[in-house]
């Protein structure tokens, strides 16, 4: 029974990834509008490649804020969608059936962010200096461990009865929110931006990437714990019925 649950979770999270890859629209938003973004920053400061400055500090909050849209618009949004469209109703109203959706779920946009976080950093090493294989496997693990962190609220989200655009609201909320907190922790006093830092999950996110998980061990112990905790509730109490619905 396991082995046919592993094959039939790895067979639909292909298909996942496959519709994922098909839309551009994701891969621009997600990929090409910060590394866009990033260049266009650095050229209205006047600053032009080769850049002389640390590339960890340089893009930490790019990849966090990556890392933050694959597990909201992606992994999590695409969960709440699927049941408004009336995916699942349709095809997943067991336990194992909610079980294989969700893990094919995780998996294919596990890959997708390991996808992205290379893509991004593909797109901007090069400005500063040559590519290592050694720092982009450090930056893969340090950015999955971000996106684990943002999957947890996101998943959370996926119990309330949200519809597809309350959803999409919410999301953008969210993620507006955090990057307004991390703008103003930057330029206020360091007591009021260590506090906000840490009620802010995008700073936690650039913490990580920046200076890695020995620094940021009780954040990495919290996320390995509520992560597997937040994936079971919501394998129990997953909606299967759209909001739409009259069942």
């Amino acid at each position: 029974m396991l082995s046919t649950i592993t094959y039939r979770t790895i067979k639909i999270s292909t298909v996942f990834i496959k519709e994922q890859l098909k839309e551009p629209t994701a891969f621009f938003w997600t990929i090409l509008s910060p590394t866009a973004l990033f260049y266009l920053l650095n050229y209205s400061k006047g600053i032009t490649p080769p850049y002389q400055a640390n590339y960890m500090e340089a893009t930490s909050w790019f990849y966090a804020y990556i890392s933050s849209s694959v597990a909201f618009f992606g992994f999590s949004f695409y969960i709440i969608g699927r049941r408004e469209s009336g995916f699942t109703r349709s095809f997943i109203y067991t336990l194992e059936a909610r079980t294989i959706f969700l893990l094919g779920q995780f998996l294919a946009y596990s890959s997708i962010s390991v996808f992205y976080c290379l893509a991004f950093y593909l797109l901007t090493r090069p400005a500063f200096s040559a590519y290592s294989i050694s720092e982009a496997t450090f930056i893969v693990g340090r950015f999955y461990l971000c996106f684990l962190l943002f999957s947890i609220p996101g998943l959370l989200l996926t119990l309330p009865p949200l519809t597809f655009q309350n959803a999409n609201t919410t999301f953008s909320i969210i993620s507006f929110s955090m990057l307004t907190l991390g703008i103003y922790s930057a330029n206020i006093t360091p007591s009021t931006s260590y506090s906000l830092y840490n009620i802010n999950p995008l700073a936690m996110a650039y913490n990580i990437i920046l200076n890695g998980t020995q620094s940021n061990l009780p954040h990495l112990i919290i996320i390995l714990t509520l992560f597997p905790i937040t994936f079971l509730l919501t394998l129990r109490f997953l909606r299967v019925n759209p909001v739409w619905s009259r069942y």
